[in-house]
């Protein structure tokens, strides 16, 4: 076959790309072609021309494009990829497979990734620039925990003495993101084999003859059931006897509170943060733009969520109330923070300094910009004459210490868990930048007005 597209045809190709070599998988498509168009030759279109090896002739199932249908399909599957709403107004129409479609795509963003990031060069080469806006990330799409798991994965293997000579500064950073992860910058790698989903493991790497590693990879989501133990017991049953290495890595891209980490440490493994990740792979002087691109994913997941210190807490988003808290932690005895779901659409909350009340507590909550008295209550008494008795010992106790910014809530609630109080949110942000020193003095003032409220 020679190496042009036909150019006798009805569609007379203009630019032609062999596909041959550019597709594994590419079968009976043997070129890719943008010239004019079957039904109107001032008109211009694509193609894909597929080859029927048993009528050894150019094959009917041969596609043909408009150029602005490519674009829009390649808007589908960006659409598809970042979970949102195109203004193609596209429908789903299998419901039960969008999972098995994104799966799918994380599955193989290392094949698509490279492709986007080529797309968005060439785009990007066409047009000047605007410094002022955020150029497009592939991370940005790729947000499945299987996308990252397939980034670190990529990223390890470059660990192997093997590719030295491929990427210098990749391999050598790839050297130093497998020390960190193990805890030891002494430790050479000589050989690793790395892998995705053993025993539903996200990522296993064999180092040298004496090592084994695992990573639970986490971006947004959190831990179920028992999977640390039944993981760490599986790789115990495995290599013992056989290597006397062995890693457990709990690595946490996203945010989670320090309560839930510390127990990940209990159970024997070592956390990786995403400053943790920032801190190791800032250190890479190359030039990979996949590298590259998930560094700049990462540093804006820290900038979105230490936002908090620069913005009028109007402005915080959910990344910016999460740094919140993580500062709180640092701060106060913090007990925990999460989603809170509830009928009028759920809120992140933190909850913190409970103190004992009869058959009950007493405790402070943050309900984002809302902060609340609230009171845990178990026991026999009705709920209603408990909560108005703690609310008012409560006041009483604000007002006679000038806390005339603590009020009573819009309403009421009934259940074991209800607010008796809340703080005026003006009054503890105020309208500007939050004065984080100010604002902790207040908090502490009010852990000790319900010091005050139990002891009496």
């Amino acid at each position: 076959m020679e190496h042009k597209a036909p150019w006798w045809l009805t569609h007379k190709p203009i630019v032609t790309v062999d596909y041959t070599n550019k597709d594994a998988e590419a079968g009976d498509a043997k070129f890719l072609s943008i010239g004019r168009s079957t039904w109107n030759s001032e008109d211009f279109s694509a193609k894909i021309w597929r080859w029927s090896e048993n009528g050894e002739r150019w094959s009917r199932q041969s596609e043909e494009i408009p150029l602005w249908r490519v674009l829009d399909l390649a808007t589908l599957l960006a659409a598809v990829i970042n979970n949102k709403e195109s203004r193609l107004n596209e429908v789903v129409q299998d419901k039960e497979s969008v999972k098995d479609l994104k799966d799918y795509i994380g599955d193989n963003m290392e094949i698509l990734a490279p492709k986007v990031q080529e797309l968005y060069n060439m785009l990007s080469s066409a047009r000047p620039v605007n410094k002022s806006k955020d150029i497009p990330n592939i991370f940005s799409y790729a947000t499945s925990e299987l996308s990252q798991d397939a980034m670190f994965a990529w990223l390890m293997q470059w660990a192997d003495p093997s590719y030295k000579n491929e990427d210098h500064s990749l391999y050598h950073i790839a050297n130093d993101f497998v020390k960190m992860l193990i805890g030891t910058n002494s430790y050479a790698v000589n050989t690793i084999e790395v892998g995705r989903q053993w025993k539903n493991i996200d990522l296993w790497a064999e180092i040298n003859d004496d090592a084994f590693l695992i990573i639970e990879d986490k971006t947004n989501t959190s831990i179920h059931d028992n999977q640390l133990e039944r993981y760490k017991e599986f790789v115990e049953n495995e290599y013992k006897g056989k290597r006397n290495r062995l890693y457990y890595v709990y690595l946490k891209t996203g945010n989670e509170p320090l309560s839930v980490l510390k127990g990940r440490e209990k159970k024997g493994y070592k956390t990786i943060s995403r400053l943790d990740i920032i801190n190791c792979l800032n250190h890479y002087n190359g030039n990979n733009s996949f590298l590259l691109n998930y560094i700049e994913h990462l540093k804006r997941i820290e900038n979105e969520t230490q936002s908090f210190r620069k913005l009028p807490v109007d402005e915080w988003g959910w990344y910016a109330w999460q740094g919140f808290y993580k500062e709180l932690e640092s701060r106060l005895n913090l007990t925990s923070w999460d989603y809170v779901a509830n009928p009028a659409g759920g809120f992140l909350g933190a909850w913190w300094h409970f103190t004992p009340i009869p058959d009950g507590e007493m405790y402070l909550q943050f309900e984002e910009k809302k902060l609340c008295f609230k009171i845990y209550y178990e026991g026999e008494r009705d709920r209603s004459e408990v909560r108005w008795e703690q609310h008012n010992k409560l006041l009483d106790i604000a007002k006679a210490n000038n806390h005339n910014e603590i009020t009573k809530p819009e309403r009421f609630g009934a259940g074991q868990y209800m607010t008796i109080a809340v703080v005026d949110p003006d009054f503890l942000f105020g309208n500007d930048i939050v004065n984080l020193e100010d604002l902790m003095i207040k908090l502490f003032d009010y852990q000790s007005l319900i010091d005050q409220c139990c002891k009496e």
